[in-house]
């Protein structure tokens, strides 16, 4: 039995039918692939924050800070720093800086790694009466779990990691 195009019984054969779901689930299968693709990119993305959007304004922090002191000295911690033991290590976790003040005073600052190895780069600035505060005077940045200062080339080099596992470098010559 023939039936016109125009006709109500009109319909697609099993064939057109097979043709159009396996072209369909086909553009879903690839519509999902390139979804997953996209978020695995965003987790990536989101991985590098710190390198992405930290990394450059502790750069800058860094640069105006340290080319602004006299000297610097770098100690294995910061109760070490503190309490004024020698500096006998060319590695550690807090650099001791020294300021020249317009009245030849000397006033030092404290760059690096919290008590107790916590994570973060924190900065304590010595009050008038020679003694540095319990708690920082502020926090270069709370993102790195990991800092790392050494000198065992004649350059500073400043090492800070987060807790993905990414790290930056920043060396330099105060001098």
């Amino acid at each position: 039995m023939k039936f016109r195009k125009d006709s109500p019984l009109a319909a697609f054969s099993l064939i057109e039918m097979a043709m159009a779901i396996s072209i369909s689930l086909g553009l879903a299968i690839g519509l999902l692939a390139l979804i997953g693709q996209q978020i695995e990119f965003s987790r990536r993305i989101a991985e590098f924050r710190f390198l992405r959007d930290e990394a450059s304004q502790i750069n800058t922090l860094l640069s105006a800070i340290i080319s602004r002191a006299d000297s610097y000295r770098i100690h294995a911690d910061l109760s070490a720093a503190i309490a004024g033991q020698p500096a006998p290590d060319s590695s550690g976790t807090v650099l001791q800086l020294r300021f020249l003040q317009p009245d030849g005073r000397i006033r030092r600052a404290l760059l690096g790694q919290g008590p107790n190895g916590e994570g973060g780069l924190q900065y304590y600035l010595e009050s008038p009466l020679n003694a540095f505060p319990a708690e920082p005077s502020w926090t270069v940045s709370r993102v790195p779990s990991a800092v790392r200062f050494s000198n065992t080339s004649g350059i500073l080099e400043i090492t800070l990691q987060d807790d993905t596992g990414s790290e930056i470098t920043y060396s330099g010559n105060p001098d």
